[in-house]
């Protein structure tokens, strides 16, 4: 992965690997508060496991809006930032290496656009839900987006909080 001074991964939960080696200063999730509900030894039967953290991978070249977004994200239940890039070719690394559940993209980035990484998950990885969230919201950046894969697209100025609405109803 290239250097960039804007780019985090973030250990894995759950024991998973780590990407990086970088850490966010501005999370503060105790990944163990993801882990599943242990039995109780007395319990006859044992309780249910609380499904695993949603992983969500931002691509973002405004440290402030990343910064936003992990501390909105933070308090979404069951929903962990995994990794912070800002540019396409680090999304792509990131991407190729990591696992994500769902990628929240803007279209103009430090290096690259957003329209490479969303071709990228189109072909690679179509599972992945893929939130495009930018300030350049017009009917043809919208109609791009939606062609390329993106199964959500928000102006950032006015549909900020619906990223985490949006993770939260993929639970």
């Amino acid at each position: 992965m290239s250097t960039s001074v804007g780019s985090h991964l973030h250990p894995a939960p759950q024991g998973g690997e780590i990407l990086g080696t970088h850490s966010n200063p501005y999370r503060s999730t105790d990944y163990e508060a993801h882990r599943a509900v242990q039995p109780h030894p007395s319990s006859a039967t044992p309780p249910l496991a609380r499904p695993r953290p949603l992983r969500v991978l931002l691509v973002e070249d405004s440290l402030l809006i990343r910064k936003h977004l992990v501390t909105l994200l933070e308090d979404s239940e069951g929903v962990v930032v995994c990794g912070e890039v800002d540019t396409e070719a680090d999304a792509l690394t990131a991407l190729r290496v990591g696992r994500f559940d769902a990628v929240v993209v803007d279209l103009q980035l430090r290096e690259g656009s957003g329209f490479g990484v969303l071709q990228h998950l189109k072909l690679n990885h179509p599972d992945l839900l893929a939130i495009v969230l930018t300030n350049s919201n017009t009917a043809a950046m919208r109609a791009r987006s939606l062609a390329l894969g993106a199964h959500h697209f928000l102006d950032k100025s006015s549909e900020f909080e619906r990223v985490a609405e949006l993770l939260e109803g993929l639970r």
